[in-house]
């Protein structure tokens, strides 16, 4: 990954969306704060790469199947991405769960490889020597066929197959939805507007969900029922002009324009108000727009996004401490994991027009 600048307390405070003065008091163990946001801001320092407090951090992210370092035997645990424009080591999520992984597999004094597309595995390393598997995003069928034949535990990040019986983490996508599309209804946003390619992945598919939920739930208690559409473009190098296009045919029709665009992640949200802008449309004073996933960028652009937090070096770290348990416990049948995540409520969001 690279050597990375110190990160300080502000950058903190601002993934966290908290004050600096209560990350200076989390960080240095004073009391005052309360264990909710204790625990947000550790594992935020923790994701930004803040090892002052390293030993600290460990202990707020509880691995309940794997409190220490597991006894199994010395091997290799095989990590398998796909080399995609949105989904690989370089990438500013994907770079953080991968992060997760390494420093957790190194935690239990084990070796790994990583591969980005399926190679003769052979060739690649003593199979007798191969502990596990975990897969990193979307991967085909035929892939992860090809790797369940090997016959060790593997656990899969951020996605499902249904021919693979294996442990699964994710993010809980359809509760942070639900949760970042309540929050604009109780803004008084009537007329929203989800954003996102449900094919892109399983996550936002979920997020999808959590949003068509959220407005259905709510149309049963409101009698002004919310307009429930979808912006379904597909998340490539097009994306952008297609925002820009759309937009520019949206604001020239006589119906009513929404008043807040809800996307499934902070890199379409960006793009989104961006797009807006080109058309003279404001972000929040004429619409609000949100993302998901709290990248790095997301407090700096501007204006700073709302978003979902998503612990990414977790999710990473969680998926071996599960494969460590994995190995000691066979016999149980396969678990999905979910990691919730909280609201970060910034300036691309107020209260809708009245």
């Amino acid at each position: 990954m690279g050597s990375r600048k110190k990160i300080s307390m502000q950058q903190i405070a601002d993934m966290a969306g908290v004050s600096k003065f209560v990350v200076s008091k989390t960080l240095s163990g004073k009391p005052g704060v309360s264990e909710s946001t204790r625990q947000k801001v550790l594992l935020t320092a923790k994701q930004l790469g803040y090892y002052k407090e390293q030993s600290q951090l460990h202990k707020s992210s509880e691995h309940v199947e794997n409190e220490t370092p597991s006894p199994v035997k010395t091997g290799f645990i095989l990590v398998v991405m796909a080399e995609d424009r949105n989904q690989n080591k370089q990438s500013t999520y994907w770079g953080r769960v991968l992060e997760g992984i390494t420093k957790e597999i190194q935690r239990n004094q084990q070796k790994m490889i990583i591969i980005t597309e399926l190679f003769e595995l052979s060739e690649i390393v003593k199979m007798e020597s191969l502990l596990g598997i975990i897969s990193v995003g979307y991967l085909s069928t035929e892939v992860m066929v090809d790797l369940h034949q090997c016959n060790v535990p593997m656990i899969i990040i951020d996605h499902e197959d249904p021919l693979i019986a294996a442990d699964s983490i994710f993010t809980d996508n359809f509760s942070g939805m639900f949760k970042m599309t309540n929050h604009c209804l109780a803004l008084g946003h009537q007329h929203t507007l989800f954003v996102g390619d449900l094919h892109f992945s399983r996550s936002f598919y979920d997020r999808w969900l959590g949003y068509s939920f959220a407005l259905e739930k709510d149309s049963l208690y409101s009698t002004a029922t919310p307009v429930k559409r979808g912006l379904f473009f597909s998340y490539d190098d097009s994306l952008f002009n297609k925002l820009k296009e759309w937009v520019t045919e949206a604001k020239e029709k006589k119906e009513a324009f929404p008043t807040a665009f809800i996307c499934a992640n902070d890199d379409i949200a960006h793009k989104m108000i961006e797009a807006l802008a080109e058309q003279g449309i404001h972000v929040p004073q004429d619409c609000s727009v949100t993302g998901f996933d709290n990248l790095e960028f997301s407090s700096y652009i501007q204006p700073p996004l709302t978003t979902v937090q998503v612990l990414k070096e977790l999710i990473g770290s969680r998926a071996v401490s599960k494969l460590m348990w994995r190995i000691e416990h066979p016999e149980f049948p396969p678990e999905k994991i979910l990691i919730s995540g909280e609201l970060i409520i910034r300036t691309s969001t107020t209260k809708a027009k009245t």
